[in-house]
């Protein structure tokens, strides 16, 4: 299972922030923010404190303190402090919601963000390395991993335990045992 916190994949080095949310404009007159989640728990938002305004080049990084958020159909309303106005909240939009690793919520046990998995060399058990994962496709069932390999078509499989058998962020990989006959169906010889 992953836990979708976007951000841009790295080599073997671990994320310092994680990025939440990305900020689509203001709402209402008195400084409130209108937020795009970059995570699947949007309770995530209930419970934010210490959080980094971050430009998307993440060049900018500014500390700021989440004060209250509430929900409206689909998106978050975030209140940060010292955003007190329509014009200060506006000047905002474009920019990250991010946390740092210290502030990021505990996953339970087998679950990783995206951006950890993100750049992970693939192993299966019968045919050695796949490629690298280089997307991760939301399901309503499971996530889907997307493997890529120079000159191969990209390679699919569902994000499952029968499927995954070791995941090591540390070192960057991930050993599978694909179904019988998956392998086939991406990599003709």
């Amino acid at each position: 299972m992953t836990v979708n916190t976007t951000a841009k994949p790295t080599n073997s080095q671990a994320r310092d922030i994680l990025h939440i949310g990305v900020i689509t404009g203001a709402h209402g007159l008195q400084g409130e923010l209108k937020i795009m989640a970059l995570t699947d728990d949007l309770n995530r938002f209930n419970v934010l404190n210490d959080c980094l305004i971050v430009s998307s080049d993440e060049k900018e990084r500014v500390p700021a303190q989440a004060v209250g958020a509430r929900f409206f159909n689909t998106q978050v309303i975030l209140r940060i402090k010292g955003v007190h106005d329509r014009t200060t909240a506006e000047l905002l939009k474009g920019k990250l919601i991010s946390v740092t690793r210290e502030n990021a919520v505990v996953l339970p046990p087998e679950t990783w963000f995206v951006c950890d998995l993100l750049g992970c060399a693939i192993y299966d058990e019968a045919h050695g390395l796949l490629g690298v994962l280089t997307d991760i496709q939301p399901n309503a069932a499971q996530d889907v991993y997307v493997v890529t390999q120079p000159k191969q078509k990209d390679l699919l499989f569902p994000a499952i335990k029968s499927i995954l058998r070791h995941v090591d962020i540390i070192a960057k990989r991930i050993d599978v045992v694909l179904p019988d006959g998956l392998y086939e169906i991406y990599r003709e010889n």
